[in-house]
């Protein structure tokens, strides 16, 4: 979600600097890096974590629907969270659709959920991403442990 947040900041950017190509691309970039963590890390992130929890529990078998179907409601619900605290930020900041103009509450209230709060969600996004135990390594021995769990049962059905 916090990278969805982040898309927002770079598009308002782009809008103001379409006249200098190179300003241009730098936002371009950071909302094409945004989409790419938001919709491809935690989806290459679930299969190892899926494969980690099945090596570590053999007895719990064909639950990957189970952790897909939390992941897409864990990322609807903060979804949702997350367009009702806006919105309520912006109620109890005075924000009135249809007016003119906007009493400085409201200005700030849009200029922290436009930069500081998304790009603070990231970072902590980034730390837990950090601190996830599945490493290039653990992946590798898992490979190893699912490949000899493989072998030992197409060994073990033929005897």
């Amino acid at each position: 979600m916090a990278a969805d947040l982040l898309i927002i900041p770079a598009l308002v950017a782009i809008t103001q600097v379409m006249h200098n190509f190179l300003a241009f691309v730098f936002p371009v970039i950071v909302a094409g890096c945004s989409m790419a963590v938001l919709y491809l890390l935690p989806w290459s992130m679930l299969p190892d974590t899926v494969d980690d929890f099945m090596l570590r529990n053999p007895s719990c078998l064909n639950l990957e629907a189970l952790f897909y179907s939390f992941y897409v409601f864990f990322n609807k619900f903060a979804g949702g969270l997350a367009v009702g605290i806006s919105t309520l930020s912006l109620h109890f900041a005075g924000y009135r659709s249809g007016d003119c103009t906007y009493n400085p509450s409201v200005i700030l209230t849009l200029q922290l959920l436009m930069a500081p709060v998304p790009i603070s969600l990231l970072l902590i996004a980034i730390i837990i991403f950090c601190l996830h135990p599945i490493d290039e390594e653990r992946r590798k021995q898992m490979r190893l442990e699912i490949e000899a769990m493989g072998h030992q049962v197409q060994c073990g059905s033929r005897e």
